[in-house]
């Protein structure tokens, strides 16, 4: 690279690598830190002191008390690539406003502080790494936006591969973690010096490994193209096949997927119906085995069992 892609490298580099690796460390050290044994106040504010400096190094100064400022972290980056992506607002269907991810982490941030002052030091575990599963969505937003002006729009600027290229060493560790030949072929696509960028290449080793990587398509949205209002057309929308978010419950947004739990419901109501007529047997065999909701469990084994359970 020349002056301005090591700018670029440089600029980018500091943010969204050496910063982003310092955010789960600082919440690695609050879950070191935190005592379960806790059973008088303040008994883990050191562990909360850390915690709270791992969303200061996510946040910066610069956000304003309500996020509406302009930083240059990973908070800013959340915001501008939901804009790229059609992933702001509550809903993730905007493309203005905070970014969808940033109000998923800072329920994650909220939850962890608390789980850790009542000494819930498990529970705050699965705070961190929730946040570190969707802290990876803008980077993957990143590789992504950057495959698309290389490939399809034909900038071959130094500034847009060098840009391509950090997101793409900050997100691949992550990527590697659940498929080494899925990551090569991002590599390869994307790193300093590659003689072609395929975006269908990228987007689909990605796409393989989303449910591994904690993210699913609606999290990540799909390149949108602002001026015209619409999404680019040659690019295929991405299919969820193992996990999509749920609907809002009154309001609530749900991390996990819990459709059958809520459907409960339906079941109460059809054992309503039934006794405003005295259908009793009706009635019970709703409350027995289910009518809306499942009255069992199903499980994938992963290796497949030798033999069959008696």
């Amino acid at each position: 690279y020349d002056f301005i892609g090591r700018g670029e490298a440089f600029k980018k580099g500091t943010a969204y690598m050496s910063v982003w690796m310092y955010v789960i460390r600082e919440l690695e050290d609050a879950i070191d830190d935190c005592n379960v044994e806790c059973n008088i106040d303040n008994c883990n504010e050191d562990a909360v002191h850390a915690w709270d400096e791992g969303v200061a190094f996510y946040t910066g100064s610069e956000e304003e008390k309500d996020g509406s400022g302009s930083g240059a972290l990973l908070y800013s980056l959340a915001d501008k690539r939901c804009a790229n992506f059609k992933t702001c607002g509550p809903e993730g269907d905007s493309v203005s406003g905070t970014s969808n991810i940033n109000i998923k982490i800072f329920s994650e941030f909220a939850a962890g502080q608390m789980n850790l002052n009542l000494g819930n030091c498990d529970a705050a575990r699965v705070n961190k790494d929730r946040i570190s599963e969707l802290m990876g969505v803008p980077l993957v937003q990143g590789v992504l936006r950057y495959a698309h002006k290389i490939d399809s729009l034909a900038d071959n600027s130094e500034k847009s591969k060098a840009e391509g290229a950090v997101f793409a060493a900050a997100i691949l560790p992550r990527l590697h973690a659940c498929s080494p030949d899925d990551a090569a072929t991002v590599y390869e696509n994307m790193k300093v010096g590659a003689t072609s960028t395929s975006l269908p290449a990228v987007k689909s080793a990605f796409e393989a490994n989303y449910a591994c990587m904690g993210i699913w398509c609606g999290v990540v949205g799909e390149l949108f193209d602002d001026d015209m209002g619409v999404f680019y057309a040659d690019i295929p929308f991405c299919s969820d096949s193992v996990f999509s978010e749920p609907n809002r419950l009154a309001g609530y947004l749900p991390d996990t997927n819990v459709l059958d739990h809520s459907v409960i419901d339906g079941d109460q109501l059809a054992i309503e119906s039934a006794l405003s007529t005295g259908d009793f047997g009706q009635a019970k065999s709703v409350y027995e085995d289910g009518g809306f909701s499942k009255s069992y469990a199903q499980v994938t084994v992963s290796p497949a069992l030798s033999k069959a359970l008696p």
